[in-house]
């Protein structure tokens, strides 16, 4: 009974309680529970998978893991040898993340264009942008080198700057759809995008794929969309 009762806990606390949040927080944005969680669903997925669209000139070392192999000294004992794989130059690959940058983006511009279908649009743009640039200023100030995803941005930053824009600052009518499209594309533009237009940021960066929305900013962008929306 105990192992039962940790069981249902695990799947409440990580699997139904994610899933009802997503639902909600979709529903204030036009979506039924079901297309929300087959969102939910597909950006996750949708994070596994990045779609290479510029191959660059600048060569990164791409290190080898080190090999073990057991061989006899003089004496005749057995002895362990391990080796450093040798690093192998490779050019650098810039990449559109599917989870972390187009899904997103095709979702903010789904949502605006309902804003269109129900006249509510005409107000929105200039909140978005408001929100946009504050969260992008937020995180291209936080924005730093990772060694192992290329650009890491806090988690939780990009949801909280879009929450105390949104709740101090917008109107009501507006705020599920600026949180979302302020706090997701501009954790990607502040966490990303500059930076890799910024020569001092761009020449730190030494992995040999630079994911946009990928590792390092996915989970900035998916708290950012999901927690500021409902919150505001």
């Amino acid at each position: 009974m105990p192992a039962l009762l940790f069981l249902v806990a695990l799947f409440f606390l990580f699997i139904f309680l994610p899933v009802s949040m997503v639902a909600e927080a979709f529903s204030k944005l036009g979506l039924t529970p079901a297309q929300g969680v087959l969102m939910f669903i597909a950006i996750l997925v949708g994070r596994m998978v990045n779609i290479p669209f510029h191959t660059s000139e600048r060569l990164v070392v791409v290190p080898k893991p080190r090999s073990m192999s057991f061989g006899m000294d003089e004496a005749g004992r057995p002895v362990r040898i391990q080796e450093d794989g040798a690093g192998e130059l490779k050019k650098q690959v810039f990449a559109f993340n599917v989870g972390g940058f187009l899904m997103p983006l095709l979702l903010s511009l789904t949502f605006i264009v309902r804003q269109h279908m129900i006249f509510q649009a005409d107000g929105v743009y200039p909140w978005i942008g408001f929100v946009l640039v504050m969260v992008a200023g937020g995180c291209y100030a936080m924005c730093r080198p990772d060694p192992f995803t290329g650009l890491r941005i806090p988690l939780v930053l990009p949801a909280l700057i879009t929450f105390l824009c949104v709740y101090f600052f917008v109107p009501l009518e507006y705020r599920p759809v600026a949180a979302y499209v302020a706090g997701t594309m501009g954790a990607v533009l502040g966490g990303n995008i500059v930076p890799l237009l910024t020569p001092r940021f761009r020449n730190r960066v030494g992995t040999p794929m630079v994911s946009i929305g990928g590792p390092g900013t996915f989970g900035g962008v998916f708290v950012a969309g999901i927690l500021s929306v409902l919150l505001a």
